[in-house]
């Protein structure tokens, strides 16, 4: 039960990357075919069984879209346990890349339109710890710190926007989660970064249905050195053989283009 709280709240708060999915099984059309199939598996099957000792329990996969007025990204990413398992405390490693484009209104540019292409990076580590009965609750909390890359590329030159071109810095990053009377899990997760003096924080509230079905609501702030941006919505989550399935809707308002709505779809994937 703890576990797949677990599960559920890191799905809804690493908002983030992405998932492995396995080869679909088809039906052969020939004997030729399905030899072929099965030999192109047989060396991905051989590194797997090699390389299970060190990932099986030991890492999860992440990634998600998110998609708003005037922005779309889409990230992926890894958390290993160099020593034990993840649901065991301990030291973690945590890589993710995003990309995606946005645009702004601005006076600066032609048409009083910019559209700006956004890649980033990190490699993190940090500490997974357990308190018991805080308020009667067990809360387990993360903290995150690594190098951070970010490189956004405006369309049109714009001596306005401070959050253009590519930079290098700090980031750090806070999780906390915890079940709370049985059913409800609740979320709070914060990062901030020097680069393009980013951050981003978000709590989220989830009742779980049964072993499958999780619905609640989310409220989150974000932003940089060009922007800032409030939302509120609704999350719900869908676990399957151990993978969770993360969808929130909900209503927003951006200093740079008003109000809108977003929708942002995530998986989260251990092994």
């Amino acid at each position: 039960m703890f576990e797949r709280a677990r599960n559920r709240a890191i799905a809804l708060m690493v908002a983030g990357a992405v998932v492995t999915f396995g080869a679909v099984p088809v039906r052969a059309q020939t004997p030729f075919s399905f030899t072929t199939y099965e030999n192109l598996l047989r060396p991905l099957n051989y590194l797997r069984g090699r390389a299970n000792p060190y990932v099986d329990r030991k890492t999860d996969f992440f990634g998600g879209i998110d998609a708003a007025k005037a922005v779309t990204f889409v990230w992926a990413g890894a958390t290993w346990s160099p020593k034990g398992t993840l649901i065991e405390d301990g030291w973690r490693i945590r890589f993710m890349g995003a990309g995606g484009l946005y645009n702004y209104e601005t006076s600066a540019v032609p048409g009083g339109v910019n559209d700006v292409n956004a890649y980033s990076a990190e490699l993190l580590g940090g500490y997974r710890k357990t308190f018991q009965d805080i308020f009667g609750m067990t809360v387990y909390a993360g903290a995150f710190v690594g190098v951070f890359h970010e490189t956004q590329l405006l369309n049109y030159a714009d001596p306005s926007n401070p959050a253009q071109g590519g930079e290098t810095g700090i980031k750090g990053s806070v999780e906390l989660y915890a079940r709370v009377w049985q059913h409800y899990i609740l979320t709070a997760f914060a990062n901030a970064s020097n680069v393009h003096n980013k951050y981003y924080v978000k709590g989220t509230v989830l009742r779980e249905l049964n072993e499958m079905w999780g619905i609640g609501g989310e409220i989150a702030t974000m932003g940089d050195a060009r922007y800032s941006e409030d939302r509120v919505g609704l999350a719900g989550t869908f676990t399957w053989q151990r993978k969770i399935f993360a969808l929130s809707l909900g209503a927003l308002d951006n200093s740079g283009r008003g109000s809108g709505f977003y929708t942002t779809f995530s998986i989260y994937s251990p092994l």
